[in-house]
């Protein structure tokens, strides 16, 4: 990739039509199971969601999604990078961005799941600082483990 100038952003609550029909595209890309219907209805109707992307140029090419729960936890919801700009560090700062949003706003905990099929996600968590608090199967015989991070206060 060489030397890529990457940009991130920060968005809070509904995204404008042609940035919410990339960020369609790009969940379509990277998960095989995508569900559209279920990832539009969570965006829409989640409370305050904040999204941060990154992009090279105008393409939009990484994102975290995630919003408020419970007892002063924000939720690390959704996340990924396009294939052709992984392991250069995106992933990661895309990550901190987000923490860094949840202790500006006053969130104590971090919150996140992941699946052992996507190791290179738990991974980075782990290396963040989160720990496994919770395995679980869920409705679709789906493993789950849960993450969770204590937020330093600023």
């Amino acid at each position: 990739m060489g030397n890529v100038s990457i940009s991130y952003n920060i968005f809070e609550g509904d995204l404008s039509n042609n940035l919410f029909t990339e960020l369609l595209h790009l969940y379509n890309q990277l998960f095989e199971d995508a569900d559209l219907e279920f990832f539009k209805t969570r965006f829409t109707t989640q409370a305050n969601i904040c999204s941060v992307l990154a992009f090279k140029k105008t393409q939009l090419i990484g994102f975290k999604i995630g919003y408020p729960v419970e007892n002063n936890t924000f939720y690390s919801w959704i996340g990924g990078v396009n294939s052709e700009f992984r392991n250069i560090g995106i992933g990661k700062q895309l990550a901190t961005l987000q923490e860094n949003y949840a202790i500006q706003k006053g969130f104590s905990v971090l919150k996140t799941k992941s699946m052992n099929r996507f190791k290179p996600m738990m991974i980075l968590n782990l290396k963040n600082g989160f720990s496994i608090t919770k395995v679980y199967t869920n409705t679709k015989g789906q493993t789950k483990i849960v993450f969770e991070k204590q937020l330093k206060q600023l």
